[in-house]
């Protein structure tokens, strides 16, 4: 018996599912699978079940191990149990009793091989009774009875005539290779991602070159390796930022690449290409909190043309919305469970009145995280809040500019906090979640072509948010109204309302909240199952509170 091999063997990536996988790797500037073997094999051993479960993995079935109850002869006897249970298993198989019947279906295999849905690069020839396996038996790595053929990866050379430049939807840079159109495993192929700038200088890729491509795992384009004996002498290193000129070039924003990571990334609020991920960022709870606004909804927006960034929601209308037809919602297996469904008017209604809520009401530190500018994220974006009185003087900010010159905080010893020593941001008091990499991004952004886009459209919708939590100098001493200046607190336990309210509740007050406890914590607020937080601080003397007594240190 001969049938088609899958590197996955009983563990399968559909072909498409891999693919996917890929892409959102890449789209997360993570390194991406060679083949759907490695994928696989590496996402049984992750410990997460919730991250196994996001795999594309399907199940096929193609040997017998240890068995009891039914007798079974052969493996056609197999086979047939396996259908009479609706068990999916390999296929196709090819029956033959000769040499040149295996070598006829080697041959037909391997123009089959290329449409099964799923990685296959080799097949097994396997004796089919189970009588005669026995006899064989096996080695001490593998049995005597079977036999693996693996085909060689077809390669062909092709010229590289252009390298472009996609913008994925979460900024991530890609550059892909466009090549002079080329027959490679059953398919013509004119693009391969070349993932990278790292991969790019790795490989020497230049524009021009003629380059030797194949299917990786069979399945995605790939370059191999550059020709250089036939590379013209006009050719130049290329490189993705300089080509750029340090812009994206969906929205024209700012890229960076950030510190431990490979890809190059728009940073820019009001990118295009990023409209799905940068309107669910800023509808979420923990930023303008837009009630209805889920994904189904911000690819809808965004496929009819009602939005292209986040801004546009405020030019929507109730019959826009109404009439939004949001596709079915599916089960985790990616089934329908139910019909095309319209928005409609209620739905309508409530996420309108969110949407005023958040241009009218919403203050300037959940705004500024929202808008979702690298290195600006909660912390920072409160401080800057305390900094700042409107969203409007952030661009022509000098405490910004100041901290945009400072050094880096991982290039000093801690002994040269140069914030401290500023002969104008001493007297700020600012906290370290704001420092020189935050500040520069912030310049970057303001200062793009996409961020004065931004700015002109928040003055035309007549949005410039107000902080909540404005004081620029920080009290230095106690007072009635700030008896918590220069303590700090940490927060555990259970209490009747969540930590946030507390958290806002110190800080109105003056004081700081940690999250660790420490010798320089001065209140542990502690509710029910304070567990470890009690005992440490119990051992380092700090003051506990419980929630009738932290209310009675602030008058309630």
């Amino acid at each position: 018996m001969f049938q088609s091999f899958s590197k996955c063997a009983v563990r399968s990536m559909p072909s498409i599912g891999f693919a996917k996988l890929n892409e959102q790797r890449e789209e997360a500037g993570l390194q991406t699978f060679a083949n759907p073997r490695n994928a696989t094999a590496g996402t049984l051993k992750l410990l997460d079940p919730k991250e196994v479960a996001k795999r594309p993995l399907e199940f096929l079935a193609h040997g017998l191990g240890d068995h009891q109850g039914a007798e079974m002869e052969s493996e056609k006897d197999f086979h047939q149990l396996l259908d009479s249970f609706g068990i999916r298993r390999n296929a196709p198989l090819w029956d033959t009793d000769s040499l040149e019947g295996i070598l006829k279906a080697i041959r037909e295999l391997d123009e089959k091989r290329h449409h099964l849905g799923h990685g296959t690069d080799g097949a097994v020839l396997k004796v089919v009774d189970f009588g005669q396996r026995e006899t064989l038996g096996f080695t001490s790595r593998a049995p005597r009875w079977a036999a693996a053929f693996k085909y060689p990866p077809e390669q062909k050379e092709t010229l590289l005539k252009a390298i472009t430049i996609q913008v994925g939807r979460t900024g991530v840079l890609t550059p892909v290779a466009e090549l002079a159109p080329v027959l490679v495993s059953g398919t013509t192929v004119s693009r391969a991602t070349l993932h990278n700038q790292e991969e790019i200088e790795r490989k020497d890729v230049r524009i021009g070159d003629t380059v030797l491509i194949e299917k990786a795992g069979e399945i995605i384009p790939s370059i191999v390796k550059v020709i250089t004996s036939k590379r013209p002498d006009s050719t130049q290193p290329y490189h993705l930022p300089s080509v750029l000129n340090h812009q994206c070039p969906s929205c024209h924003g700012p890229i960076e690449s950030e510190v431990g990571f490979v890809a190059w990334r728009c940073t820019s609020f009001a990118c295009p290409a990023q409209a799905v991920t940068r309107i669910k960022h800023f509808s979420q709870r923990k930023a303008l909190d837009l009630d209805g606004l889920g994904e189904s909804v911000a690819v809808k927006l965004v496929e009819t043309g009602l939005a292209s960034s986040p801004l546009d929601l405020f030019t929507l209308t109730e019959s826009d919305l109404a009439d939004l037809m949001l596709d079915p919602a599916k089960s985790d297996n990616g089934v329908a469970i139910s019909k095309e469904r319209r928005f409609g008017e209620k739905r309508a209604v409530t996420l309108l009145a969110s949407i005023q809520k958040a241009k009218n009401d919403m203050p300037l530190a959940r705004w500024l995280f929202a808008m979702g500018i690298s290195h600006i994220g909660e912390s920072s974006a409160k401080e800057l809040a305390r900094l700042h009185e409107h969203l409007s003087d952030l661009p022509s900010s000098p405490i910004i500019s100041d901290l945009a010159g400072l050094p880096d905080f991982e290039e000093l010893s801690k002994s040269k906090r140069k914030k401290e020593n500023h002969p104008r941001l001493a007297e700020f008091q600012i906290d370290d979640s704001l420092g020189p990499v935050a500040g520069q991004n912030l310049l970057s952004f303001f200062r793009s072509e996409a961020g004065q886009t931004v700015l002109t459209k928040l003055s035309d919708l007549g949005i410039d948010p107000a902080s909540e939590n404005f004081a620029p100098r920080p009290q230095t001493e106690a007072s009635d109204e700030f008896p918590f200046v220069g303590k700090t607190f940490v927060i555990t336990g259970t209490l009747s309302q969540a930590r946030p309210h507390f958290k806002k509740l110190i800080e109105e007050k003056g004081g700081k909240v940690s999250g660790s406890i420490s010798a320089k914590t001065d209140f542990l607020l502690a509710g029910e199952s304070a567990g470890s937080k009690r005992t440490k601080a119990e051992s380092l003397n700090v003051t506990i509170l419980d929630e009738e007594g932290f209310n009675q240190m602030i008058g309630k």
